[in-house]
């Protein structure tokens, strides 16, 4: 739907006679909260009607509705300074702010004036300042409407996790325990666990309203279900063997689009289909190439549709198509119905509703015969009502907002937003609800003032976004060019005397691949800043504002991002240059890492040096110094010699604070670890430890003595402050440090200098495996479809485009000097399927490209016609690596996180993988192994039997769970139920199950393991490490070629099994290894598995657990982890020998382990050393 474009009218916020109601669009920086402010203003003194006798309103009644907590709160404070700035303009009458004095020639009586302030700045906590759920919650509490019935005494909870985890578990068990062997095996195959079915369903549970079903599933039944499919299957096979042998000429011969369907594509999927169609059918399941035969995909691909590929057996396949229902989503639907259901229930019983709940239950009180009643009530209570963000809505909460005040006489509804930066349909975010609201509001204006940007960047974003006459791809998005105040003519970032152009747009003159690209616009980036970091300290980089000169800091300049992967990347390129930088958007609490207790420790010794503390100091996981290092060290007084410097760091921590000190121990000193083994996992916790040095040092700076500083930090782990990390972000945007985002969280905020170095990669969301979720273009509505049809598919990657732009919008508009961008014509390989659907993959490449698949001369003749003063182009050529001189930066007594001693080992490459990445791209035949699948779904009543490690609830996430305990324990102690019982209760499983998993557990820790009759009761903490992380660093990439050829020769699994497949591995290769122990002179690895194989000791026989490893592909995991504990120990013992040294790996399936005499539950394997030093040569 396309609503007949208008142009906007400019919206005056002081002028605007105030009736019905408005849609204002405000754009980045054009003053959205500065004319919420001003309408507020007028508001309280009666002066938003002109020519009307209407009375003043009370901060009681304007009713102002925002979308986070925060926002409410800086909203109410601004309003408050405001009105107090008002107040003394009237007592003064006088004022140094234009908009001040306007009122204060509109206001007669400045003594009624200043009383209608006074009383209003004295009740703003009062005010009416809600988010959308604070404002439902509200209105449902009042007592005179039915709906009140609804919700009294009822109890709030923050979600509906919980309750849809235990929906789930009950789902699995009504459903699947019934299943036949057949169908179980396809149930299977998708989901391990019930919270696996749950993760895949989560994304269409927080839906709200459920979206409408594009293909209905009339058959609710499983059983029906798998028999009609496994009918229509033999029925298209039948056709297929008989009409397959003219499909190539047809098809050949035909007008149809020869790039997707060239002679060797066609070959290999006949072929593929062949082998099916002449195999038994036992399951549901079909190949995908079928669909590439479908009369109307054959059709959509034919160019100009002239000569159109028809067979009848095309026809037949699209029937086939039509009518097949795939068990997946027919499981899927009918779970998130029973979930849906069941936590509705459940909430009932215990008195509960959900945030969410509280717009359901008005929506309906709103809809229901009372409805007009609540409706004028509200209305009367707050006349006015203010929507800020109006552009974050969904339809749930317009709907409320519409039924109150929209087409209402007498009411004033004021929405302002940009759908222009609508970014957060993650979180419910609907850009299709304002497009809504835009059709049904008469009165549209917009504001044109940027108060925030330089002139040139406001020329720039203008020019750019101006390029294409939709530049936001939906038609009833429209780009109207904003002007640049007087104020900003005058503000210039200047470089050698030259005034520098908004945007600058770095060109990487050649076709790359998205690696490659992201590799040279990192070092870039790193480069360029460094440059004017080094111009700026000399004086010749400043921000002119008003022609005055300010000095370029680093403080000054925030690099945005997508994720913290893209930041990772370049801030292993700042460290190359010694550059100090921030990773702002990193959500985890410092206070709750394992550094926060580490440090106590630390500190605690540096206060008290002694002998002990020191030996217990450097064995703990911070410095992780073997405890014969100490014994081989005694004769050379290595204590005393500690000791004296622990006394040093004290004197440190007196005369220049406590993160010189620590920056001298980790950085400076080094003096626990060995230049070549400062590993990322090392690189992490010295990081963690000095960002936690410099919240103590801001945080506790008029704290003495520094045993309350000890103790300040406890309590910080103890009580976790969120307001004091709300406080330390925002000090960080005054440290000296480069600021890096991401573009989602700088959404409202500015910065002085902006770096976009990997926006041209940024590329659309990719289809969902399971089902697309779309707008209908006619009435807005949420469309699911399992089937993934044609239109679907193009819809919904035009709405992932469309946000990929909006979010480029956001990030452009964030700088107020300067912004640079990287950009080159880059090659999206595995998008090229997607070219049938669109034919732009990422924001720049449609605002800029006329057309797709352009030379790179054609680009830089694009980029070439957007120069002038505003939009400068540099071609990015090679650079000399540059260092900071660490006098710049002393300057502000900062230091960098990291030398250049961990540079050279921690950050040498592109990109991690791992063993779960590789599993990940194994396209694994379901009837490749005879696996044992007997008794997966039986039909057990679980509460009803004896409790058992077998009838104990498995899965992923009790996986986790059981691991975690494992880590947790000291095997040398007796097992404690309270303990167990503890951990059962945190993680919501009946405790009940206490005292046979303290059994359990015991059995494993008591049982004789292989020859070697290793006992893990025995095996005291000092001879074991749990978790121990690696990082393998690839010498050059490789691809699964060379791995396969390895393990086939010289593993006597591996060469039993099928190829693998994986991209090239490059970069680094990680994992995290359960436990590493030492027995008998002798290292081990030991690798838990909680998979259940059935409900007796005898599933776990070496034969079964064989079966599952080849299955899984674990001979890939314990060569990974063999090869990452040799190397280890080559470089931690001195005349190290694999055969000597290395005892093997064991699998503990640990569901199999009893007290019974026998090694079920247990296997162990050592790779052979040829092996071993084959696949080491991959490595550095």
């Amino acid at each position: 739907m396309i609503k007949k474009l208008i142009k906007l009218k400019e919206f005056d916020p002081f002028k605007e006679n105030l009736k019905g109601q408005y849609l204002i669009e405000a754009s980045a920086g054009t003053g959205k909260t500065f004319t919420i402010i001003i309408l507020y203003l007028r508001m309280l003194l009666g002066l938003h009607q002109k020519n009307c006798n209407v009375l003043p309103l009370t901060v009681e009644q304007i009713l102002v509705v925002t979308f986070t907590d925060l926002a409410t709160q800086n909203l109410r404070k601004r309003i408050k300074k405001s009105i107090n700035i008002l107040r003394k303009g009237c007592l003064e009458k006088k004022s140094k702010y234009d908009i001040i004095n306007n009122f204060i020639k509109e206001i007669k009586d400045y003594k009624v004036a200043n009383n209608l302030l006074l009383k209003a700045e004295l009740n703003i906590n009062n005010a009416s300042i809600y988010t959308i759920h604070s404002f439902c919650q509200k209105i449902l509490n009042f007592k005179n409407y039915e709906i009140y019935d609804f919700f009294s005494n009822k109890k709030i909870i923050s979600d509906e996790l919980t309750l849809q985890q235990e929906a789930s578990i009950n789902f699995w068990r009504k459903y699947f325990y019934k299943l036949p062997k057949k169908i179980a095996r396809i149930v299977f195959f998708y989901w391990k666990s019930p919270f696996d079915l749950l993760n895949t369903i989560s994304p269409f549970l927080l839906k709200k309203p459920f979206p409408k079903i594009k293909y209905l599933i009339k058959n609710k039944n499983f059983y029906i279900q798998f028999y009609k499919n496994l009918k229509y299957i033999k029925i298209i096979k039948k056709y297929w063997i008989k009409y397959k042998n003219n499909i190539f000429n047809i098809i050949i011969n035909s007008n149809v689009n020869k790039h997707i369907y060239n002679k060797n594509l066609i070959n290999k999927w006949i072929n593929i289909i062949n082998l099916w169609s002449i195999t038994k059918s036992k399951d549901n399941f079909y190949p995908k190439e079928l669909s590439k035969f479908s009369q109307k995909l054959l059709i959509n691909n034919t160019i100009n549709n002239i000569k159109i590929p028809k067979y009848i057996l095309f026809k037949y396949i699209d029937i086939f198509l039509k009518k097949f229902n795939n068990l997946k989503f027919l499981i899927i639907l009918k779970a998130i119905k029973y979930i849906n259901q069941y936590v509705i229930k459940k909430k009932e019983k215990n008195n509960e509703i959900s945030f969410n709940d509280l717009l359901i239950i008005l929506n309906k009180g709103l809809n229901s015969p009372y409805g007009i009643k609540i409706a004028k009530d509200i209305k009367k209570l707050f006349p006015i009502i203010l929507v800020d963000e109006f552009q974050d809505t969904d339809i749930q909460q317009y709907n409320i907002l519409k039924k109150i005040y929209i087409n209402k006489s007498n009411s004033i509804i004021i929405l302002i937003g940009d759908p222009k930066q609508s970014i957060y349909s993650f979180r419910g975010a609907d850009i299709f609800t304002y497009l809504k609201a835009s059709f049904e509001i008469k009165k549209r204006y917009t504001l044109k003032n940027n108060w925030r940007s330089s002139s040139t960047m406001v020329n720039s974003i203008n020019k750019i976004f101006s390029y294409r006459t939709y530049p936001f791809l939906f038609k009833n998005i429209i780009f109207y060019p904003i002007r640049y105040t007087n104020k900003k003519l005058n503000y210039n970032l200047i470089i050698n005397k030259k005034i520098k152009p908004g945007i600058t747009f770095w060109f990487i003159n050649k076709i790359i691949d998205i690696n490659s690209y992201k590799q040279k616009i990192a070092y870039t980036c790193a480069y360029e800043i460094c440059q004017l970091i080094i111009l700026g300290n000399k004086n010749q980089a400043f921000l002119q504002k008003n022609n005055k000169n300010q000095k370029i800091k680093i403080s000054d300049i925030t690099v945005l991002v997508r994720n913290r992967f893209e930041a990772y990347i370049l801030q292993k390129e700042f460290i190359k240059f010694k550059l100090p930088s921030i990773y702002l958007s990193n959500s985890d609490n410092i206070f709750e890492k394992q550094e926060a207790k580490e440090l106590i420790l630390l500190l605690k010794t540096i206060l008290q040096p002694n002998k002990q503390k020191i030996i217990n100091l450097l064995s703990s996981a911070l410095f992780n110094v073997n405890l014969s290092f100490f014994i081989d060290n005694k004769e050379k007084n290595y204590i005393s010699t500690i000791i004296n410097k622990f006394i040093n760091y004290k004197l440190l921590w007196e005369k220049y604070g406590i993160l010189t000190m620590l920056e001298t121990i980790f950085i400076k000193d080094a003096i626990f670890y060995k230049e070549n083994f400062i590993n990322n996992f090392i690189a992490k916790k010295i990081k963690n430890i000095l960002y936690l040095g410099e919240l103590i040092q801001t945080s506790c700076i008029n704290i003495i003595n520094y045993n309350q500083i000890i103790d300040w930090l406890s309590e910080q782990i103890i009580h976790t402050n969120k307001n004091l990390l709300n406080k330390q972000i925002k000090l960080y945007y005054n440290i000296n440090k480069i600021k890096i985002m991401t573009i989602h969280k700088s959404k409202g905020l500015q910065f002085p200098i902006v770096w976009l170095p990997f926006i041209s990669s940024n590329i659309i969301e990719s289809i969902n495996k399971d089902a697309i979720i779309y707008h209908d273009r006619k009435n807005f509505k949420l469309i699911l479809d399992f089937k993934k049809d044609e239109e679907s598919k193009k819809f919904f990657l035009e709405e992932s485009l469309a946000e990929n732009l909006r979010l480029l919008y956001v990030s452009l508009t964030r700088s107020i000097f300067h912004c640079s961008i990287g950009i080159a014509n880059i090659k999206f390989f595995n998008l090229k399927k997607l070219n049938l659907y669109l034919k732009y993959f990422n924001s720049l490449d449609f605002l800029l490209k006329k057309k797709n698949n352009i030379s790179n001369i054609e680009l830089e003749k694009i980029l070439n016609n957007l120069k002038n003063k505003d939009i400068s182009i540099k071609i990015v050529k090679k650079k000399k690596l540059i260092k900071i001189d660490n006098k710049i930066l002393k300057k502000k007594k900062k230091k960098l996180l990291f030398t250049q001693k961990i540079n050279n080992f921690f950050f040498k490459n592109k990109t991690i993988s791992n063993f779960s990445k590789i599993k990940k791209q194994q396209n694994i035949n379901f009837n490749y192994l005879n696996i044992n699948l007997k008794n997966i779904f039986s039909n057990l009543n679980k509460e009803k039997l004896k409790k058992t490690q077998y009838n104990f609830p498995h899965g992923k996430q009790i996986g986790i769970i059981l691991h975690n305990i494992l880590e947790k324990l000291d095997f040398t102690q007796i097992i404690s139920r309270k303990f167990i019982k503890k951990e059962l209760i945190k993680n919501n499983i009946n405790f009940t199950w206490h005292i046979m998993l303290t059994n359990w557990f015991n059995n494993i820790l008591k049982k004789p393991i292989g020859n070697e009759n290793i006992i893990l009761n025995k095996i005291e903490n000092k001879n074991k490490k749990t978790e121990f992380k690696f990082y393998l660093s690839i010498k050059k990439s490789f691809s699964s070629t060379k791995y396969n050829n390895f393990i086939s020769k010289y593993d006597l699994i591996s060469c039993h099994l099928y190829k693998l497949k994986f991209k090239v591995i490059e970069g680094f290769l990680s994992g995290i290894i359960d436990l590493i122990f030492l027995w008998g002179k002798k290292y081990y690895i030991i690798d838990y598995k909680s998979t259940w194989l059935g409900n007796n000791y005898k599933n776990y026989k070496k034969k079964y657990i064989q079966n599952d490893i080849c299955f899984n592909r674990y001979d890939i995991q314990y060569q990974i982890y063999s090869l990452a504990l040799h190397k280890y120990l080559k470089y931690r013992i001195n005349n190290y020998n694999y055969k000597k040294h290395f005892g093997g790996v064991i699998y503990l399936y640990i569901r199999g382990i009893n007290n019974k005499k026998n090694q079920n539950g247990i296997w162990i394997t050592k790779p052979s050393l040829k092996l071993i030093n084959k696949l080491n040569q991959l490595f550095v």
